[in-house]
C-alpha cells in the first residue's frame, strides 16, 4: 500500500507531554481508539468545517496543478520548479488558508460596521490562527500582506503553520482515507475515484462552486506575478472572493448539514463500531452535554461482526486496569512526601485493595486478541504495565509503578517526578491535586479513546450551531 513508507506508531518522545502523561499511556490507549476510527478522528482533526476547509483547499491546487494552460512565471518555477513539487503545493495551502482567516476576520469587522443590519453569523471560534490573525488585522490596518511563499514564517500566521494549521492536523486522516501520500501526490491510481466523488461534491454545491471558480480565477492570476514571494494586500482582493468563503464556511453546523453524507461515505463512519457510535449519537442529537466515553461505549449496542465488537470489548476491559493504574500514580504524587503505608491507606479509600491491579491485569494478559492490537513501543509499554499481574502486595505495586514511571520519563529524556527511600515516596514535581472517591468510582475510565473527538464530529453532521 502506498502508505506504508509513512505511516507509523505514535512517539511520544516527540510530543509527549509528562504534566498530562506521566504514564505515557497515550501511546497504549490510542491504538484502541484509533482502531475504531480507522485513523479519520483524532484530538486535531474532529471539525467538519475543517476536514471540508482542507479538501476544497487540496481539490484546488489538484486542478491548478493538472491545467497546463497555467504555467508559473519565471520567477516562481525558479522557487518552486514545477507545480507539482511538495512546496509549490504547501504555498499554495498557506496561502489558501491565510485568505481564510482573513476573511473570516474582515466579515466580522464588517458585520461590527453594519450598524444593526442583519447578516448571517460567522463563527470565528474553531478557526485555526483566527486570535494571531486578529492580531496582524489590527497590526496592518486591515489590511494584512498574503504573501505567496514557502519561506516567510514571518507571513504564516501560526507558527510552524504547515503542521499546526489545517492542513497539517488533516494531512495524516486525509492519507488514510487515500486522497494523497505525504509528499501530496494526488495521481496515486487508488486516489482517483475519491477526487471524482470531491470534484462531484464540489460542484454540486452552488457555494462552493462559486467559490471554486473564484479562488481558482485569483490563484491563476496570482502564479503569472514574476516575484519570488508575489504579495497581495488584503484590500486589492474584490470583496466578493472573502464573501464566499464565509458564506460557504459559515460554521461546523452549516458545512456538516451539506458535508455529512459525503464524508461518512468517504470515511467509512458510519459502518462498523464507528458506525454504531454513530447511531447512538444520531438518536439524542439536541443532547445538552455530551456523553462520557464510558457512557457512550455502554450505551452503544455490541456492533457486529465480531471483530467490530471487540472493538469496544477490549477498550471495556483495558481502561479500568488503565484507569486504576493513573490513579494509583495519582495518589502517589499529589504530596510532596509520603509514606508507603499512607497511599495504601488512600488506595482502600477509594474501594481498591492489593488485589485489584494483578486482577484486571491478569485478565488482559488471557486476552490474546486485545495484547495484539499493540505493537512495538505501545505493547512494551503495556506489557511493563501488566507485570502488575505478578505482585501479591501494595508495596510492589508502588515500587513497580514508580520504576515505570521512570523508564517513560528516561524516553523523553526528562526526570522522573517520583523517588522512593525507604518506606518514604518523594515527589520532584509539582504536587498533582488530590483524586476525588466520587470520579473515581471502582471501573471508572480516564482515558477519552477519541470518543469526545467523534461527538465533536457528529454534532457538526448533526448541523448543532447552524
Amino acid at each position: 500500500m502506498f502508505l506504508d513508507p509513512y505511516l507509523t506508531e505514535y512517539d511520544d518522545r516527540l510530543s509527549g507531554d509528562a504534566s498530562i502523561d506521566p504514564l505515557g499511556m497515550l501511546i497504549i490507549w490510542s491504538a484502541f481508539g484509533r482502531r475504531i476510527f480507522k485513523n479519520r478522528v483524532n484530538s486535531i482533526s474532529n471539525d467538519v468545517r475543517n476536514y471540508t476547509l482542507n479538501l476544497f483547499h487540496h481539490n484546488l491546487i489538484r486542478r491548478i496543478v493538472r491545467d497546463e494552460s497555467i504555467v508559473l512565471s519565471r520567477a516562481l518555477e525558479g522557487v518552486f520548479g514545477r507545480k507539482d513539487s511538495t512546496a509549490f503545493k504547501s504555498a499554495c495551502l498557506l496561502y489558501l488558508e491565510n485568505l481564510f482567516v482573513f476573511s473570516v476576520i474582515w466579515y466580522e469587522a464588517e458585520s461590527k460596521r453594519s450598524n444593526g443590519q442583519a447578516r448571517p453569523s460567522v463563527e470565528s471560534s474553531g478557526v485555526l490562527g483566527v486570535s494571531k490573525g486578529n492580531r496582524i488585522w489590527n497590526e496592518t490596518n486591515e489590511n494584512p500582506l498574503l504573501v505567496f511563499s514557502r519561506n516567510r514564517p514571518d507571513r504564516e500566521i501560526l507558527k510552524r503553520q504547515l503542521g499546526l494549521g489545517v492542513s497539517g492536523r488533516y494531512k495524516s486522516p486525509m492519507m488514510q482515507i487515500g486522497y494523497f501520500d505525504t509528499h501530496y501526490h494526488y495521481h496515486l491510481p487508488s486516489a482517483e475515484p475519491l477526487w471524482r466523488d470531491a470534484e462531484q461534491f464540489i460542484a454540486g454545491n452552488p457555494s462552493m462552486h462559486t467559490l471554486a471558480a473564484q479562488c481558482y480565477e485569483h490563484l491563476s492570476q496570482l502564479l503569472t506575478i514574476n516575484r519570488k514571494d508575489p504579495e497581495t494586500p488584503f484590500k486589492s482582493i474584490p470583496e466578493s472572493l472573502p464573501l464566499a468563503y464565509v458564506q460557504t464556511f459559515p460554521n461546523s453546523g452549516t458545512v456538516g448539514k451539506f458535508a455529512r453524507e459525503f464524508w461518512l461515505k468517504a470515511t467509512g463512519l458510519n459502518l462498523g463500531a464507528a458506525g454504531a457510535l454513530l447511531n447512538t449519537l444520531d438518536q439524542q442529537p439536541n443532547r445538552a452535554e455530551a456523553l462520557s466515553a464510558r457512557e457512550l461505549i455502554y450505551q452503544t449496542p455490541t456492533p457486529v461482526p465480531e471483530e467490530e465488537g471487540l472493538k469496544f470489548e477490549h477498550i471495556k476491559q483495558l481502561e479500568p486496569f488503565l484507569a486504576d493504574a493513573v490513579l494509583l500514580f495519582n495518589l502517589m504524587a499529589c504530596r510532596k512526601s509520603q509514606t508507603v503505608q499512607h497511599v495504601m491507606e488512600q488506595w482502600q479509600k477509594f474501594h481498591r485493595d492489593a488485589r485489584t491491579l494483578p486482577d484486571r491485569a491478569r485478565a488482559i494478559l488471557d486476552n490474546d486478541k486485545l495484547l495484539k492490537v499493540t505493537v512495538g513501543a505501545s505493547r512494551h509499554r503495556l506489557n511493563k504495565l501488566l507485570q502488575l499481574a505478578n505482585t501479591s502486595s501494595m508495596t510492589e505495586q508502588v515500587h513497580l509503578l514508580v520504576d515505570y514511571h521512570r523508564s517513560v520519563m528516561a524516553q523523553r529524556g526528562q526526570a522522573s517526578w517520583l523517588d522512593i527511600v525507604g518506606d518514604e515516596i518523594r515527589l520532584d514535581a509539582r504536587p498533582m491535586r488530590d483524586p476525588d472517591v466520587k470520579h473515581w468510582e471502582p471501573g471508572a475510565w480516564y482515558h477519552s479513546y477519541y470518543l469526545p473527538n467523534f461527538q465533536a464530529l457528529v454534532r457538526g453532521y448533526q448541523g448543532v450551531g447552524a
